[in-house]
């Protein structure tokens, strides 16, 4: 390109920039920037610049960018510099979230050998731009359970998470890792007639299952919890928490690096052959190997046609001031929420007293791959500002997209090959408490100490469980099509029946 060319190019970006900075519509900006022939395609470059440019959000602008990774500015973390050589050990994670840091921290309790790798940075996937949420709930609620399984197994599956988020907290406080842990009753709120239904559902299966911690609002009663309109019904329970959970991450890494584990970031295991994985500058032998990843690639095991991908879309906003933040929670008590649509909306404070906001579309949820505009954002941001109209002049400064690993009835899946006793992986996991618990069965499962929880759990994790709809589908009608079908069955109709646990011998 021409030198005077590439002088017009930045003079015109430069010029473009200033008057998004000065809040002028985007559509004005091109028109006075565009000339006579990009006239013709100015609905497309109008498409372009939103997407492209920050968007306003209240008076001020929202950028594309997680804000964990923002708040890792301050902090400093162990440098893991990718592998570039052979080394051999005792076990190998292949990921750094929750599971695979869960399991990697059994394996050293017992004096193993182990090697981390993550094809970005510990908590740099789905883990980590998660909302943070340490609450049992994740795409399934206990009425929900109750009905599939029973109060009895309802309840087996509800411990699951519960102890999740008792390992992360004591591993939190334990080490004393610096990650805006707040204890944060859960509030899950009902939306119409149908989500006053599902708070009253979801107070008897509570109530059968032999939980008396919860507190149910009826719609004038909220108001003196929750400073919204709109919503019909309340349900409160205790023992749930947020946290940052990027920092968490990084300072549980740090904490095993401190205790004898190698970890290596910006590391993807490109291939697999038997107790092998072959990286781009190296490669590890391992005795045990736990794949703990998202977006699992046809190449390395057919089991990704398991897994589908659910999107959310996450924002924050600028600290809240003290009358802020009396308006949202007029009784004092912070809490993270959640409604009763299908595809959710859900917020709670940060520990700077941020609001962080996430939720999702139907037309987004099940896309094949992730879409990164702001549209859908900026949508659940106008319905959040709807029921709370006394923050309408709240200002969101960051927003950024996430594509969740789930399975199609919502519960993981923990499986070892056929023929490959050395392998396991653990997928299709939402929710940091069952990420944590699901990757600690696995390591105890390996290590012999966890019989009594095999045939307790295993029935609910085993891949050879009855699902409602094949995956060999998704090859016919695709992917989104089967998910959105089992999902809405998984969550509003599914009834299971249970495996006797001889019926899965040498399954795991």
């Amino acid at each position: 390109m021409a030198l005077g060319a590439i002088q017009k190019v930045e003079a015109r970006a430069a010029s473009i920039r200033a008057a998004v900075g000065r809040g002028e519509m985007i559509r004005t900006i091109l028109v006075s920037e565009c000339d006579q022939d990009e006239m013709t395609r100015l609905p497309s470059l109008e498409r372009l610049a939103k997407d492209s440019f920050p968007v306003a959000a209240g008076d001020r602008f929202m950028i594309n960018q997680n804000w964990w990774f923002s708040t890792l500015l301050i902090r400093q973390f162990k440098y893991c510099p990718p592998l570039n050589t052979e080394i051999k050990c005792d076990v190998l994670i292949v990921g750094g979230g929750f599971s695979g840091m869960s399991a990697a921290a059994e394996f050293l309790q017992k004096g193993f050998k182990v090697v981390l790798i993550d094809r970005n940075m510990v908590g740099g996937s789905s883990s980590g731009r998660s909302a943070g949420f340490l609450t049992p709930d994740s795409e399934l609620e206990l009425h929900q359970l109750v009905r599939r399984f029973g109060p009895d197994a309802a309840r087996e599956i509800w411990e699951m998470p519960c102890r999740g988020i008792d390992r992360i907290v004591q591993a939190i406080k334990k080490n004393d890792i610096d990650c805006n842990l707040i204890q944060q009753d859960s509030l899950f709120l009902g939306i119409g007639k149908g989500g006053k239904e599902a708070v009253a559902s979801e107070r008897e299966c509570r109530e059968s299952v032999g939980f008396t911690d919860q507190q149910v609002y009826d719609e004038n009663e909220l108001k003196g919890v929750l400073g919204a309109e709109g919503f019909t019904a309340g349900i409160r329970y205790t023992g749930t928490y947020g946290v940052n959970p990027l920092l968490c991450l990084q300072g549980l890494k740090d904490i095993l690096i401190d205790n004898g584990m190698q970890v290596f970031e910006s590391t993807e295991m490109l291939r697999l052959d038997d107790h092998t994985a072959y990286t781009h500058g190296g490669s590890i032998t391992a005795d045990h190997i736990i794949i703990a990843v998202d977006k699992l690639k046809s190449s390395l095991s057919p089991l990704a046609g398991e897994i589908f991908h659910a999107q959310t879309f996450m924002s924050v906003t600028e600290p809240l001031t003290g009358k802020e933040l009396n308006v949202l929670f007029p009784g004092g008590k912070q809490m993270q929420c959640w409604d009763s649509k299908l595809v959710y909306s859900y917020f709670r404070l940060t520990g700077e007293n941020r609001l962080l906001l996430g939720g999702g579309s139907p037309l987004s949820t099940f896309l094949p791959s992730a879409y990164n505009g702001p549209f859908i954002i900026k949508k659940v941001i106008k319905e959040f500002k709807g029921r709370f109209p006394h923050l309408r002049d709240l200002s969101f400064i960051q927003f950024w997209p996430g594509l969740i690993d789930t399975t199609r009835d919502l519960l993981p899946i923990i499986v070892k090959p056929p023929g490959q006793p050395h392998l396991q992986f653990i997928l299709g996991i939402v929710g940091l408490p069952w990420a944590t618990f699901a990757g600690s069965f696995a390591a105890r499962n390996i290590l012999g100490d966890a019989d009594e929880d095999y045939a307790k759990y295993y029935p609910y994790f085993s891949n050879r469980r009855h699902f409602s709809l094949p995956s060999g589908l998704a090859k016919i009608v695709g992917k989104p099509a089967v998910f959105s079908l089992a999902n809405s069955w998984a969550k509003f109709y599914q009834v299971d029946t249970h495996r006797k646990p001889v019926a899965m011998k040498d399954e795991f």
